[in-house]
């Protein structure tokens, strides 16, 4: 029987669940010295290669002044820099520094074997399941495809 107040409940409980398990309450990303946020706007970075600030708020529903601090922060680390684009004079390119990708393969092979230490005790049979729940939560919950 659908139950709105069910469905809440277990999210709420499987986010509780994930984010203590997966190490995401520490200020500091695994250890780190960037936070969840500013590695998530790495990860960001990384892929599109260079985008503007307004991409990165719609992809991550993140507030502009926000990012745009972690920018900065991230600027005078030396991850990331910043120029004007050339096809449009407001925008501004975000891009990452040669440390800055140094930096985000790090993070992602930190993710990776933190992920792979979750699962390594899973049989095949057990991966399979939990790569078909975690896609059946996605396109569930996915407002982009509606």
């Amino acid at each position: 029987m659908y139950s709105k107040n069910r469905t809440i409940d277990e999210i709420r409980k499987f986010n509780r669940f994930y984010t203590v398990n997966m190490g995401f309450l520490s200020s500091n990303y695994f250890g780190s010295d960037y936070s969840i946020a500013e590695t998530r706007i790495l990860f960001e970075i990384m892929t599109q290669g260079i985008c503007i600030q307004s991409d990165i708020v719609k992809l991550l529903h993140i507030d502009k002044s926000y990012l745009s601090r972690m920018i900065s922060r991230l600027c005078k680390k030396g991850l990331v820099e910043k120029r004007k684009s050339k096809h449009d004079k407001r925008a501004v390119e975000i891009m990452l520094t040669e440390t800055g990708k140094s930096e985000s393969e790090k993070l992602i092979a930190l993710t990776n074997r933190r992920i792979e230490s979750q699962i390594t005790e899973l049989s095949s049979d057990k991966c399979d399941k939990l790569c078909a729940a975690l896609c059946t939560v996605m396109t569930i919950l996915d407002k982009e495809k509606d």
